[in-house]
């Protein structure tokens, strides 16, 4: 009963504060310690937010109960053809988390990981010139709970399975759509999707992770399907990945991530601009995203008993196209690198608290071909913290 008004919490916050990401509609990471290490968590489970990175490493982090929220602080801008829009109406987006394992025997456990995607964009004009709106603006958010259930084959190899649930918010202002219709309001949507991964301890010092998720099949926003390709298409996509983690020394561990996300997809976020068919259509237009690849490393150190320190990096290939920026100032989600360092400190025998700080560097796409004179930048600040309780 717990964890279930926690969750109805979480998605309230979220819900009514949206969410910010950078790969895609997607964060760097899941879960603040993750995120301390540029978002690396395949091959390195290291709280029970682990299951939305690999689920196999559940089995790993015990009995324990974390609760996070970071602070994300972007700053947006758009050029249309000379003119400079502020998107300084976001001014900082809490970004709500949650997680719970239950170990059911030494080599078993269930659990459950909560966590967000999303855009939040608010300009201070009406750019794209709506007859009867103000000004522009898009909101999608996305709560994703994700019970889980794990199991160690022996000592070396574990397997995990997660349910993902998705719930999803959106929102856009000033645009109309294929029917001259704008300011449709929220709209929102169900979805379900399977995760799975494998964890192996190889040896003493090297791990290595696999995980798959398949594609979140959303319900269709219906307010917006003459606007939306697919008729109001928004699904979560496929993505799959590869992790290492090297215990070089008994205080010094060393990870990497490789993350494939096929947003091509998606119709709604796949499709170009130039696209032949009416807003709404299969073949409509939509913000051309391509799919991404994702690489990221990161060092934790323990310092103490007490203290681990952590750094990392992400690097994520542009998913913008030039030809498309001239959409994608709705969700102008250009930045390529994260810059990241992160803590953990005890404050007794069964709790601690860890934070992160994320530097997103400001990336711009200038615009060419149908997109000529339309440029879009994004940058931002993030800071988070967790509270992890063990049992």
């Amino acid at each position: 009963m717990k964890t279930r008004k926690l969750v109805t919490l979480l998605a309230a916050v979220a819900a009514s504060n949206g969410v910010w990401a950078t790969n895609g509609t997607m964060p760097h990471g899941y879960g603040i310690k993750a995120q301390g290490m540029g978002g690396v968590g395949i091959a390195l489970p290291q709280d029970s937010l682990a299951a939305a990175n690999n689920p196999a490493g559940m089995v790993n982090v015990g009995e324990r109960l974390d609760v996070g929220l970071a602070v994300v602080m972007p700053k947006i801008h758009a050029d249309m053809g000379g003119t400079d829009f502020d998107g300084g109406g976001v001014k900082a987006i809490p970004i709500p988390e949650l997680g719970y394992n239950h170990m059911l025997a030494a080599d078993r456990s269930v659990g459950i990981s909560v966590y967000g995607n999303g855009v939040t964009t608010k300009y201070d004009a009406n750019i794209s010139g709506g007859p009867t709106s103000g000004n522009d603006g898009s909101n999608l958010m996305q709560i994703i709970m994700s019970p889980s259930f794990s199991m160690k084959l022996n000592e070396v190899h574990s397997v995990g399975v997660a349910l993902n649930i998705a719930y999803q918010d959106f929102k856009i202002t000033g645009v109309p759509d294929g029917l001259g219709k704008e300011d449709q309001g929220h709209d929102s949507s169900w979805g379900y999707g399977i995760k799975l991964g494998w964890l192996g301890q190889l040896t003493d010092k090297l791990s290595l992770g696999v995980q798959y998720t398949s594609k979140t099949k959303m319900g269709k926003l219906d307010k917006y399907r003459y606007l939306l390709a697919g008729q109001g298409e928004f699904d979560i996509p496929e993505n799959y990945g590869i992790g290492i983690a090297y215990r070089a020394t008994s205080g010094l561990t060393l990870a990497a991530d490789y993350l494939r996300i096929n947003w091509g997809d998606i119709k709604s976020l796949a499709n170009h601009l130039t696209s032949p068919g009416a807003f709404g259509a299969d073949n409509g237009p939509g913000f051309g995203w391509k799919n991404q690849d994702v690489l990221r490393i990161g060092a934790s150190y323990a310092l103490s008993a007490s203290t681990t320190l952590r750094a990392g990096y992400s690097h994520g290939s542009q998913i913008v196209p030039a030809g498309d920026t001239r959409l994608n100032y709705l969700a102008p989600v250009t930045p390529q690198d994260h810059l990241t360092l992160g803590g953990t400190w005890a404050v007794g025998q069964a709790s601690e608290v860890s934070a992160v700080y994320g530097y997103v560097f400001r990336e711009k796409v200038k615009g060419d071909g149908a997109s000529t004179g339309a440029d879009v930048a994004m940058g931002q600040h993030w800071v988070g913290i967790a509270y992890g309780m063990k049992f």
